[in-house]
């Protein structure tokens, strides 16, 4: 790492947050209804009119493949009956992660003054989106097509994403710009049995939108060629029981539960 924990704007890597956030607190089937707020954002948008309808699923495909400001927005009010609110859910999760070098203030990433993270954070905050199946099957869709429920216009939305097609083994996460941010992406790949994640944020400001995919390689590079697992305790050991001072029972054995570790080699 360089800077891992220096707290930066993340621009719209935000919305791996907001997308988790909304996938554990409604369903896809839900109807999400457009607010005068969530459709005044600024671009990068979907265009939605206040009082449109979509369904929640949807509407995450427009979040993560296109990043659209106003999908973001029109999520958290359904979900955390405003943006405060949606926030308040977002920072609480951060803390529940470890993240103690993160605050939340918008669902989109545009830049606010007391919006940030750090690229560390951000890690772990990935780390745990890629648990959920919905997530991965959100993030590496390339094309989406979906109608709004009032007026049946089409929708078509298309994944930004070059990492997917550019390095072996990539499956996430999510990119992101804004002035104060630069750009930024988070980044997910898998070879064999081992997944990496990186995070790279302030990767360079225009014209040098490349910088931010050298970047990602580099640092996946570096983990896939250091890092190895190595096994501890192939057959278990014959452990020790402790002592119990006043308890229900007079000793406990000790046990384990992981036998390897991912070491730098």
């Amino acid at each position: 790492e360089k800077e891992g924990n220096k707290k930066l704007a993340m621009a719209s890597t935000t919305k791996i947050m907001t997308c988790i956030i909304v996938l554990e607190n409604s369903k896809g089937d839900e109807i999400v209804s457009v607010s005068s707020n969530a459709a005044k954002q600024p671009d990068v948008q979907l265009n939605a009119n206040s009082g449109d309808q979509y369904y929640v699923k949807d509407l995450l495909y427009a979040l993560m493949l296109e990043s659209y400001n106003d999908v973001a927005v029109a999520l958290a009010e359904h979900v955390g009956g405003s943006v405060e609110g949606f926030a308040t859910l977002m920072n609480k999760k951060a803390q529940q992660l470890g993240c103690q070098q993160t605050n939340f203030v918008t669902p989109n990433g545009l830049d606010a003054s007391k919006h940030y993270t750090t690229a560390e954070d951000l890690c772990k905050i990935a780390a745990y989106a890629i648990q959920n199946s919905s997530f991965l099957e959100i993030t590496n869709t390339m094309n989406y097509s979906f109608n709004e429920l009032t007026t049946n216009k089409t929708y078509q939305v298309s994944n930004k994403d070059r990492f997917l097609s550019i390095y072996q083994g990539a499956f996430g996460v999510k990119t992101g710009f804004t002035g104060n941010a630069g750009y930024c992406f988070v980044g997910a790949a898998n070879r064999e049995d081992t997944t990496l994640i990186s995070a790279v944020l302030g990767s360079g400001w225009p014209p040098n939108k490349n910088y931010k995919w050298t970047d990602t390689t580099t640092l996946m590079d570096y983990g896939f060629e250091h890092f190895s697992k190595q096994e501890f305790f192939k057959n278990a050991p014959s452990l020790l029981n402790i002592e119990v001072i006043n308890g229900c029972v007079s000793t406990l054995p000790l046990e384990y539960t992981n036998t390897s570790l991912e070491i730098l080699a």
